[in-house]
């Protein structure tokens, strides 16, 4: 990437500022709010921690801690390493085993070339390839190659389980493209708490489709369906951005997912253009979705998903 620029996430915006997901922005600017961003550490189990940033320009990270050592799901990116290494350090000491990768985007695993070294990086097939590729997210890419050390050495098309710090820790790719074309997400089963990267976001909004790898809008729709049946009500979730949340708040962001696609793909269906419907608006029961993504642009993203 450039020394200039580089993509500030619009994790916080109202829905009347531009519909895109990241804006460029010169580069010293935000790096001072990168500098800014302090790990919000919550305990989930006696194994299991949550790290938060707090603003959440980056994303929620997980860590399993015990005998066995140290699992840590996504690492940031680049200018965060050294915070992430000293929070991880405040719950254990010691090397970080396997780093597992819950999507390609810059945003979690954008400091990966800082932990390869050490750790062990795990993440579906289509991860290693995006990231082989240079990518950043959606048509953004690097300069140059990144190194060996910041691609994942275990790849896995389905799902892989670790027997780690007392439970097992299952890594499980749901079968549709979703946020992207390779996220997982993490279940620590014994602790009873899943990391579910991107496919969910937390913060009152919709979501956001890498379609420039193959992401759909329906097939996050369908993974989250699936997700829902794998938790329960005392469930713990981290999602990929915002606060800790629950099986409710997860089934509110689903009907927001499902309702909406359902209005946009009869509107199309009837004969609406994209531009007509996002005209017209989504209806009011909609109204509270004030987050992350503009109503338009999500629009845009269920219009062009296969199948709509």
């Amino acid at each position: 990437m450039s020394n200039l620029v580089k993509y500030k996430c619009r994790r916080l915006l109202s829905t009347t500022l531009p519909t895109i997901l990241c804006s460029i922005i010169a580069y010293p600017a935000f790096a001072q709010e990168l500098d800014n961003v302090e790990l919000k550490s919550t305990k989930l189990s006696e194994a299991v921690y949550m790290l938060e940033p707090v603003p959440p320009l980056a994303g929620n990270l997980a860590v399993s801690i015990g005998e066995d050592g140290i699992i840590m799901v996504d690492d940031q990116m680049m200018p965060l390493t050294e915070k992430v290494k000293q929070a991880v350090a405040k719950l254990q000491k010691g090397s970080i085993e396997f780093l597992i990768n819950s999507h390609y985007h810059y945003d979690h695993a954008g400091g990966n070339a800082a932990f390869g070294n050490e750790a062990n990086i795990v993440a579906h097939t289509s991860v290693r390839e995006r990231l082989k590729e240079g990518r950043e997210a959606g048509t953004r890419f690097i300069e140059g190659t990144r190194p060996r050390e910041a691609l994942p050495v275990i790849t896995f098309d389905e799902s892989v389980s670790f027997h780690w710090n007392g439970e097992e820790v299952e890594v499980i790719h749901f079968p549709d493209p979703s946020h992207t074309d390779g996220d997982s997400v993490i279940f620590f089963r014994g602790s009873n708490v899943i990391h579910t990267g991107d496919q969910y976001v937390n913060l009152g909004g919709f979501p956001y489709i890498d379609r420039d790898v193959g992401g759909s809008a329906l097939g996050l729709r369908n993974n989250i369906a699936r997700l829902l049946e794998l938790v329960d009500d005392g469930t713990r979730i981290i999602p990929g951005h915002g606060p800790l949340a629950s099986k409710a708040d997860l089934k509110w962001y689903y009907d927001l997912v499902a309702e909406s696609i359902e209005y946009i793909t009869s509107e199309k269906r009837a004969g609406k253009s994209v531009q007509a419907i996002q005209s017209g608006g989504l209806p009011e029961k909609f109204a509270g979705a004030t987050g992350f993504m503009p109503a338009n642009q999500w629009i845009e993203f269920v219009y062009s998903s296969p199948g709509s």
